[in-house]
């Protein structure tokens, strides 16, 4: 749960410090993550940034599983901090 234990500027955003804590792991540059992602660099330089706060979900889902490669679990916490719904449902029982 990385948006939780990371410390950011104000105002609190649960994206912005969770794309930001996940942007520090990854180990690719902006420029990467955007190529890689399919979506425009200044764009992205924005979400990280805390400029752009309300992304779309499909947005994310490029963003984080094709530009930063992040797993499932990982790529869920991002969207919940969106409020969005996660792409894996948990299992009950």
């Amino acid at each position: 749960m990385i948006y939780r234990s990371m410390h950011s500027a104000a105002p609190f955003n649960p994206l912005t410090v969770a794309l930001q804590g996940y942007r520090e792991r990854c180990n690719k540059s902006q420029a990467e993550i955007a190529r890689d992602a399919w979506l425009d660099e200044s764009y992205v330089s924005r979400l990280f940034s805390g400029e752009r706060t309300r992304p779309s979900r499909d947005a994310l889902i490029l963003l984080l599983a094709f530009g930063m490669g992040l797993p499932i679990p990982d790529t869920d916490e991002v969207l919940l901090a969106a409020d969005y719904k996660p792409l894996a449902m948990s299992r009950v029982g």
